[in-house]
């Protein structure tokens, strides 16, 4: 298994043993009855990881309760997707990779005990995120 499958893998099974979510094909995004889930992981050295296009736009064809959930080694990161998008997905600030597909790139970083989110493109905002517990995301995924 190569390093990136590998860190696909982490906390996989929260999502589709704890949280009964189906993954889309080999994406970061996990489905379950009108909620989407948004889950890329970060495992590198440098804390960070990329959204692509198409999973963005899977999400917005259909109406979705939408979240972002960061595997950031052993923490699960939660964000509403939405507001996410809205802040931190901008349409003009986004890169194309090697195989012309676009998408975006992000970096964790933690300054005071809290997790934020910065975009490569447009690294002046910071974007705060939660840290959850498997049982508080399947409380806040069950409402």
């Amino acid at each position: 298994m190569t390093d990136k499958q590998s860190s696909m893998n982490v906390n996989k099974h929260v999502l589709t043993q704890d949280l009964r979510l189906r993954q889309v094909s080999n994406t970061a995004a996990f489905l379950r009855e009108g909620l989407f889930v948004l889950s890329p992981s970060a495992q590198n050295q440098h804390n960070w990881f990329d959204l692509s296009k198409s999973s963005l736009d899977r999400y917005q064809e259909r109406t979705y309760k939408g979240f972002l959930v960061l595997r950031f080694f052993d923490k699960l990161l939660v964000a509403d997707l939405d507001r996410f998008i809205r802040e931190m997905m901008p349409a003009d600030k986004y890169v194309i990779n090697s195989s012309g597909r676009p998408h975006w790139k992000f970096r964790v970083k933690v300054s005071g005990g809290t997790h934020y989110i910065f975009n490569h493109q447009n690294s002046s905002k910071a974007y705060p995120v939660r840290e959850f517990s498997v049982k508080q995301l399947q409380d806040l995924l069950s409402k």
